[in-house]
């Protein structure tokens, strides 16, 4: 079946699919994301990690930072929907914009984090994602200082050969769901785990 061609319709339909997986087998995604995630900062000694909150249907990555609370865990906060901004802060998180978990307080502009898992609603074979329509995660991306990795954070169900793209869209290295992780082909050779 085609993929519509808009983004509106495609946040609609990833977004049905996703909340139409059992929650049983969300939560069971979710920790093997979780594993897989853990494996590749064990290899890589990543100890800084920027993360998010699960928001609806999201994959749960509550268990990697009470898992390992000796790792620097940041989280991002709304600062200024014009232009989109976000903000970064530590534990603890309280309700925020749109009822997300945010940090209840934020003293970085930017992520201090070697990695940094990016939600979306949908994650394209290029590395594109979908994500909610604000922009927030794109201007993350576009500033970050070179040597930090970006993953996607999705289900194995939110993967698509491609997606439409603007001005602005900014892809990840790589993409993680329950059957592992992916790098995105680049010039040069990659690791794959």
């Amino acid at each position: 079946m085609p993929e519509p061609a808009d983004k509106a319709a495609l946040r609609r339909n990833y977004m049905a699919l996703r909340e139409a997986a059992a929650p049983e087998d969300r939560a069971r995604w979710s920790a093997a994301v979780c594993g897989h995630l853990r494996a590749f900062m064990a290899s890589r000694g990543l100890r800084s990690v920027a993360a998010f909150c699960p928001f609806g249907a999201e994959v749960d990555l509550r268990a990697l930072w009470e898992g390992d609370p000796g790792a620097a865990w940041c989280f991002p906060r709304v600062a200024r929907r014009t232009p989109p901004t976000l903000e970064w802060g530590p534990l603890p998180l309280e309700p925020g914009t749109w009822g997300l978990m945010e940090p209840a307080r934020t003293p970085w502009t930017a992520p201090p984090a070697e990695l940094i898992l990016v939600p979306g609603l949908a994650f394209a074979a290029d590395g594109h994602r979908l994500g909610y329509g604000k922009g927030f995660y794109d201007g993350v991306l576009r500033d970050l200082r070179p040597g930090i990795v970006t993953l996607g954070v999705g289900f194995a169900l939110q993967r698509c050969r491609e997606l439409p793209t603007w001005e602005g869209d900014v892809p990840v290295q790589g993409l993680v769901d329950e059957g592992g992780i992916t790098w995105i082909p680049a010039p040069g050779p990659r690791e794959n785990s």
